[in-house]
């Protein structure tokens, strides 16, 4: 039979028959979300966007590989492709080895004409490299689709029970590798509903794949579709016997992702299909880590009524989606990964809140894996990707262009708001200048590193970035730098740190009582800056901004703001130090007062004084507290996997201070590692326990998710930046400073 006449038969038969497993499930029915009686969310917040390979789809959602290669496959293919189009969803198109033979097929592949804007993927099958398809092939397919990516599809259980099958799968991921290496688009490697095991995930991850779908057990077992194909009793019962056989779609999901740890690709995406027939099943599937959630037979039966009939099937399983992370208290797809919003129902019983997929290997698995402990302990952090090539040597030369034009008017701004005020009084001033750097022990004048000036250099970009002179944001740049300054001279007294940038601090050298009343003295002058802007700017921008509205009331308001929250943040910070149990929620609500707070409000200052509106101030706000975010967690992830010889603090350094950093606490909510790191913990970790401890906060994943949340809020903060500015001129200089930020290994 050809390969189109099977693809037909397929369809047939899936759409006839009964070819659903009868015993195994996906094992998602294993698990349970935690209903939330008040979620603190209005349904229309509910965000069950993802961003992947570069396109924005409205809900993780992929109308998986189905057919192709028929005048029927192409009305079916038309059709799924219309609906992807509309609702922005993912697509893949079944086998097109038909297109390849027969070039009069290829029009039922065409989906791009449907589809110009859906991220799609091409599909072969992996064993075709063996019976003499190359790269050659592989880049057709790509091309017959104009596809954003290549599946190549593993069914070695399906190929030996079809009586035209291909058997010959030995030596093939060599090959595999030559197509990821050549072919010039992301590769995934997806099984077609028996699942992926580990030790294939780890050789797929080897050779160079770009994504893995596990396309486990529990929905169509292809073994009974090639029974009800089968030409002789003999191959019946032999399909017949592996009705049951594969890996449930929820034991891989959970296998793939221990490989990608231990291969130290925490990044790579892991798809889920087989089985899926539910928004709940997505939700859960999304909950458990997939990137992107597969369905394909729910799809097709819709696809031979009508593409009107898909789009109504795709808004049916996203509400139902939404409304379970609504009920979960989850705004989106990465709050639904919390811990404990889905837990597996024999921890429920027993009262154990899961804090990560390690809950879901061992529940399914009954074995518990996590990073390697090949791979060193104290491996440097990277949860940002780099700019890479032209774009980031440009960027940086427009970066350093910029701060070395700033920079000295930052300082000499800063330097005349701290001047001394009276002969009388300059021992005061002059403690201020020791701790700006400006002076040493002696207070004698001299020029130190003084901090990085993030701050306000972040503040002058956004006055920039909305059209203004840098000149009429110095103001506010010094008096967020001031007040960021004062916040620190407090923290080393109530942190009891006597050194900071390699020298004592302000109340080591002079006293508790001389230190908070410097600190207090910079508080108010950091008003005194933001009051400058009379001096620096024109009355126009003075009056009113861009919208009409009252200019220097909302410079002031959002100024007083940040410092509610400064204070907020620290209150927190301080009496997590007087408890034992602090989640992670906890955590992150300090951290949003105590550090984004102060990024944020820097960029949206910038914007006022620009001249922006309250629009595009609250945009950069928005910008800056998504990378403020992002900063601080990577500030804790260096604070114990950072590099001694870049970040000049002992590796483990945040572990052995005793720090409750957002690692840790994951770490301490794991379900079965938990225990053991709380123990370690509470007897206090010594020098020599520290490669214990890194390896525990490494099995439980602790790493891996902190990155993970580094670059989910450097997503976040990039998408808020450019829905009001052009990213390729007016945000160019913030999108890289962020980047180099979260790329930084001190």
């Amino acid at each position: 039979m050809s390969t189109a006449g099977r693809k037909d038969d397929h369809i047939r038969i899936n759409l006839e028959e009964d070819v659903e497993f009868r015993q195994l499930t996906t094992g998602f029915e294993h698990y349970q979300f935690i209903h939330q009686a008040l979620p603190e969310i209005h349904l229309e917040a509910v965000d069950a966007s993802v961003v992947l390979f570069g396109k924005r789809l409205c809900a993780p959602i992929l109308v998986s590989s189905m057919t192709g290669g028929t005048a029927r496959a192409g009305l079916i293919n038309r059709r799924l492709a219309e609906a992807v189009q509309s609702k922005r969803l993912a697509m893949g198109v079944g086998s097109q080895r038909a297109a390849l033979e027969d070039s009069e097929a290829e029009a039922s592949f065409s989906v791009r004409t449907y589809a110009p804007d859906a991220l799609v993927f091409a599909n072969l099958g992996a064993v075709q490299l063996n019976y003499g398809y190359t790269v050659d092939q592989c880049r057709r397919a790509v091309e017959i689709v104009e596809a954003d990516a290549l599946i190549l599809h593993l069914n070695p259980l399906q190929e030996v029970l079809q009586p035209e099958g291909d058997s010959r799968w030995g030596g093939l991921l060599s090959r595999i590798e030559e197509v990821c290496a050549l072919v010039g688009v992301p590769v995934i490697a997806k099984e077609v509903g028996w699942g992926v095991s580990e030790q294939a995930a780890r050789g797929l991850i080897d050779a160079g794949i770009s994504a893995i779908d596990v396309a486990g057990a529990g929905g169509t077992s292809w073994s009974e579709v090639e029974k009800h194909r089968a030409p002789t009793d003999r191959q019946r019962r032999l399909a017949a016997a592996f009705r049951e056989w594969g890996i449930p779609t929820a034991m891989s999901l959970a296998l793939v992702k221990a490989a990608r740890e231990e291969a130290g690709r925490p990044d790579l995406p892991v798809f889920a299909s087989g089985g899926i027939r539910s928004g709940q099943d997505i939700a859960k599937a999304a909950a458990l880590g997939a990137d992107l959630v597969g369905l394909a037979a729910p799809f097709l039966r819709k696809a031979v009524e009508s593409a009107e009939a898909v789009v109504e099937e795709i808004d049916l399983l996203v509400e139902e989606l939404r409304i379970a992370m609504f009920a979960s208290g989850s705004r989106n797809i990465e709050e639904l990964r919390r811990p404990g919003v889905l837990v597996s129902k024999t921890e429920l019983t027993q009262g154990i809140t899961p804090s990560s997929y390690q809950s879901v290997r061992t529940d399914l698995s009954g074995s518990e894996k996590g990073h390697s402990q090949d791979r060193p302990a104290y491996a440097s952090a990277g949860p940002v990707p780099a700019i890479s090539g032209a774009s980031a040597s440009s960027n940086a030369k427009a970066l350093d262009e910029f701060a070395s034009l700033w920079l000295p008017r930052i300082e000499e701004e800063m330097r005349a708001v701290l001047a001394t005020r009276h002969p009388l009084l300059a021992y005061h001033y002059e403690m201020m200048h020791y701790h700006m750097g400006w002076a040493d022990e002696a207070l004698r004048p001299i020029a130190l590193a003084a901090g990085k000036r993030i701050r306000p250099l972040l503040c002058l970009m956004s006055c920039a970035a909305v059209g203004g002179d840098p000149t009429c944001a110095l103001p506010a740049a010094a008096a967020v730098e001031i007040l960021h300054n004062f916040s620190l001279v407090h923290d080393d007294i109530q942190d009891g740190d006597d050194t900071r940038r390699h020298r004592p601090t302000l109340w080591a050298l002079w006293g508790v009582p001389q230190a908070i009343n410097v600190g207090d003295g910079m508080f108010a002058l950091a008003y005194a800056a933001l009051l400058r802007s009379k001096e620096n700017s024109s009355t126009d921008v003075l009056s009113a901004s861009a919208d009409g509205s009252g200019w220097a009331l909302t410079a002031f308001d959002r100024f007083i703001e940040i410092c509610i929250c400064l204070t907020e943040g620290q209150h927190l910070d301080l009496s997590f130090e007087e408890r034992e149990e602090v989640t992670v929620a906890e955590y992150l609500r300090m951290i949003e007062g105590k550090t984004a707070a102060l990024i944020a409000g820097s960029l949206a200052l910038g914007a006022l004084f620009g001249g922006a509106g309250l629009r595009k101030s609250e945009c950069l706000h928005q910008f800056g507290h998504n990378i403020g975010m992002a900063f601080q967690i990577q500030d804790d992830i260096l604070g114990i996997w950072g590099d001694p010889e870049v970040t000049g603090k002992p590796a483990g350094n945040d572990i052995l201070r005793r720090k409750k950093s957002l690692p840790l606490l994951y770490g301490l909510e794991h379900p079965t590692l938990g225990g053991r790191i709380r123990s370690l913990w509470r007897r206090g970790v010594k020098e020599e326990d520290l490669p214990d401890a890194i390896a525990l906060l490494d099995r439980a994943g602790a790493k891996s998710w902190s990155e993970e949340q580094v670059r989910r809020y450097h997503s976040e903060g990039t998408q808020a930046l450019q829905e009001e500015l052009d990213a390729k001129t007016d945000s160019s200089l913030l999108l890289g400073l962020a980047s180099q930020l979260l790329q930084r290994q001190s």
